[in-house]
């Protein structure tokens, strides 16, 4: 072989093993990126889409990490309601960052070529909330690296941010997910309301931007879980909303859950805060199926999937998070968006009105 060909094909081969070390190098874990990674997506977004995408940091986290917002939306001095999309308020379920990362991604690319999309963007802005929790991102990232497959649900204090907001009222019932006043509980509540620097960044952030909608991931048992209602109107439209996510989910349709008021209480969480005191309709998002999830990551990965376990929270990676994302995000990523487009819709592009709450 002439030896120009040999030095060009040396030179190829170590460009593309290049290029594979640094793919290798963004996922922790097969599909999700390491922090570092993920952070410089947010930003990617933004540099590649400049005339609809910029950077918003509104907070930090309680060990100094960003806490970031894609703003997605026309730059045209027009006002327009604005609805929001926000995951990985658990550090461990990233499938919520991976699916409000994938919406980002649907509106800037197909914002002047799909008409639905346009029609969108002509009507709303958008604010991507990816990772409510970067230290407990960051913590699940160096604990699966190390070989725990469990992850970090709650954040350096090892407070559950969802159960750490404003309540609207009482926690009138002791049940597992209301919350608990125990450090070593996975649902610790913290030592009171907003007592983290992340709650209080992600309430500023409300405070400082009206939202008519929003749409909060979770993981992992397929279901929507709307705002606590106090009363039928209340129901009535986040049922509406919820219906239209379920009509847009492509294969597999998740459960509406709306439980009855004996057996309901406020916990601190999110979706209550925006409801009860600022009038935007929110629905929780339970991402991807268990059953589906391990047996999918069992598949792929064999025994490296890790041990299941009777209680929830102490699953493995792969039972939050599905390896095989891009059926999940097919399933979910539009459905999410037609939901946001029923709030605009049901509100007509204002926050309900405090007396009707």
């Amino acid at each position: 072989m002439p030896k120009a060909k040999i030095v060009a094909l040396v030179g190829f081969v170590l460009i593309n093993l290049a290029i594979a070390s640094a793919g290798n190098a963004l996922d922790f874990a097969p599909g999700y990126p390491d922090y570092d990674s993920m952070v410089s997506e947010i930003y990617q977004v933004a540099d590649q889409y400049p005339g609809l995408a910029e950077v918003e940091e509104y907070g930090k986290s309680l060990e100094e990490r960003p806490m970031l917002a894609l703003h997605i939306y026309r730059k045209d001095g027009i006002r327009r309601a604005g609805v929001m999309v926000a995951g990985n308020i658990h550090g461990n379920e990233m499938i919520g960052n991976r699916m409000a990362m994938a919406i980002a991604w649907r509106l800037v690319k197909d914002a002047e070529t799909d008409a639905w999309i346009k029609s969108l963007l002509d009507r709303m802005e958008f604010w991507i909330l990816p990772c409510l929790n970067p230290d407990g991102y960051f913590k699940t990232v160096e604990e699966y690296k190390a070989g725990d497959l469990s992850g970090h649900r709650k954040n350096a204090n090892e407070v559950d941010l969802n159960r750490n907001f404003l309540l609207p009222g009482p926690r009138t019932l002791k049940i597992n997910w209301a919350g608990s006043p125990k450090k070593e509980h996975p649902n610790y509540y913290g030592p009171f309301p907003l007592s983290e620097p992340e709650t209080q960044a992600i309430k500023a952030f409300l405070d400082q931007h009206e939202i008519i909608g929003s749409i909060n991931f979770h993981s992992v048992v397929g279901v929507l879980f709307p705002a606590r209602c106090t009363n039928r109107e209340c129901e009535n439209l986040h049922r509406e909303m919820g219906r239209a996510f379920q009509e847009h989910q492509k294969k597999v349709k998740y459960i509406y859950v709306l439980w009855p008021n004996y057996f309901d209480t406020f916990t601190g969480e999110m979706e209550d805060l925006q409801y009860h005191f600022y009038g935007t309709l929110a629905i929780d998002i339970e991402l991807g199926r268990t059953g589906k999830n391990r047996k999918a990551a069992k598949k792929e990965l064999g025994d490296k999937v890790g041990k299941g376990s009777a209680n929830i929270y102490k699953e493995g990676f792969w039972t939050f998070n599905p390896i095989n994302l891009d059926f999940w995000i097919e399933n979910d990523r539009d459905a999410t968006l037609a939901a946001l487009e029923k709030a605009w819709e049901l509100t007509e592009g204002k926050p309900i009105e405090k007396d009707k709450r």
